[in-house]
């Protein structure tokens, strides 16, 4: 009887793990970076040195790339081989390689809506509406920062801006989404704005069962969600609790104007229009609180996080922010305090101060897609093959000099006062939004 070791067993799973996992690259392929940790790959730079790793991958393999990491090969775009990404949404899709790593649709099980909805309903009922609802908007920001801030006649130490901020921006967010009536409730609020931070660490677990199979990965991570736990049951269960009775009324409102009943310029008003909402099945209101999170996590946790870094670059600056100071000063002589959404797009110092601040977010590689069609052929050659994995280079993108001037790595606020450039402009090279038909549906909301 032949007897095997842990040790002996453990060194044949590597040696199969290295035959099933080695990279394996076809013709006209980019570039694979030579590595020389096997399994490994270039992992540990990806995780640990990221910035220098990839700036130094782009030096000398050009604009298109491809880096073994987590078990797979991925191929990193820039430039020009970026941009094709967008112009092609029939052969790359940003969905499903999200949903790998962050398996949303066990988060919010209730919602069946596809992602395409949820975007579209962005666009439309939420970023579209925002002239609209600027003067929502207004009010609950400056009601979320007395609250918060107050009038600060005593220096105030602020210990976590994020939290801060995230609050201040939930409250307009949740009455643009729910109404007045229903985000009058401050636990419904802090609910949407908690959304983020408890859902926010899942975003940022690295991949590392990827080494063995993808759907480890995922299995691992939803345990939790089998046995009754969710981050998201507890929020759930506030704002049903909160809208359910804003519905009911609404419902009675509906039934006795007939045709007189006037539409809230709200998202849930709209969800309630929709042909599948049927207040009298079970868990008819989870399934579009769902919904709703899909949308409000989005909004709050994004915007919340880019005006915070705006924060930091502006309080860095004293002279920036006596600048900006001076400016607001002038608008709001000049609009009486009732703003538009044009009276809020004419403060150029204040919206190119976002953008650089934007420019600038640290985002080294992100906006990951799946090529979905068999294969596809840039133009300067290179061929990925279906299935494979991308990530765009934006640092790249957005540092470019021929772009942004010779001063392009600098953090310079007033870039973009004469450029005619506004922040919430999505073009080839301002990438931070991503790009044609999935770019960011909620870029107004900056």
């Amino acid at each position: 009887m032949i007897e095997v070791s842990m040790f002996q067993l453990f060194v044949i799973f590597v040696i199969i793990l290295y035959i099933v996992r080695r990279p394996r690259i076809g013709k006209n392929e980019p570039p694979l970076v030579p590595y020389t940790i096997p399994i490994l790959g270039h992992t540990y730079d990806y995780l640990f040195n990221t910035k220098k790793f990839i700036k130094e991958c782009k030096e000398q393999y050009g604009d298109c790339f491809s880096i073994y990491i987590f078990g797979e090969v991925m191929t990193i775009l820039s430039r020009d081989t970026l941009t094709e990404v967008f112009r092609n949404p029939d052969n790359f899709d940003m969905i499903s390689a999200t949903k790998e790593t962050f398996p949303l649709d066990q988060l919010l099980p209730y919602s069946d809506d596809k992602p395409e909805f949820h975007a579209r309903t962005a666009r439309e009922q939420v970023s579209g509406k925002l002239d609209i609802n600027i003067g929502i908007v207004q009010k609950y920001l400056i009601k979320g920062i007395e609250n918060s801030i107050g009038d600060c006649n005593e220096p105030k130490v602020v210990y976590n801006a994020w939290n801060l901020i995230n609050y201040i921006i939930a409250l307009p967010i949740a009455n643009v989404l729910v109404g007045e009536e229903a985000a009058s409730h401050e636990d419904l609020v802090k609910a949407l704005g908690d959304l983020a931070f408890d859902l926010g660490p899942l975003l940022v677990i690295p991949p590392i069962l990827f080494f063995i199979h993808k759907k480890l990965h995922e299995f691992v991570l939803t345990i939790p969600f089998k046995f009754g736990w969710s981050p998201v049951s507890r929020h759930r269960d506030i704002v049903v609790n909160r809208l359910r009775p804003v519905v009911e009324k609404r419902l009675k409102e509906r039934k006795e104007l007939g045709d007189n009943y006037k539409p809230y310029n709200d998202l849930l008003d709209y969800y309630m229009s929709r042909p599948n909402f049927d207040n009298t099945k079970p868990n008819n209101l989870h399934f579009h609180v769902d919904n709703l999170f899909s949308i409000s996590f989005a909004a709050i946790n994004t915007t919340s996080r880019a005006a915070v870094d705006a924060l930091y670059d502006m309080a860095g600056r004293p002279e920036v922010l006596n600048e900006l100071y001076e400016e607001a000063l002038a608008f709001d002589k000049e609009c009486n305090g009732s703003v538009t959404l044009a009276d809020v797009q004419n403060m150029v110092k204040l919206d190119s101060l976002v953008k650089e601040s934007l420019r600038h977010a640290g985002n080294i590689i992100n906006l990951g897609h799946h090529m979905i069609s068999k294969s596809y052929t840039f133009s300067n050659g290179f061929t990925i093959p279906e299935g494979r994995k991308i990530s765009l280079y934006s640092d790249d993108m957005l540092k470019a000099k021929e772009n942004f001037g010779d001063d392009a790595e600098e953090f310079k606020p007033f870039r973009f006062v004469n450029a005619k450039s506004p922040a919430t402009k999505v073009d080839r090279s301002y990438i931070v939004f991503g790009g044609g038909r999935h770019a960011c549906p909620g870029y107004l909301f900056l």
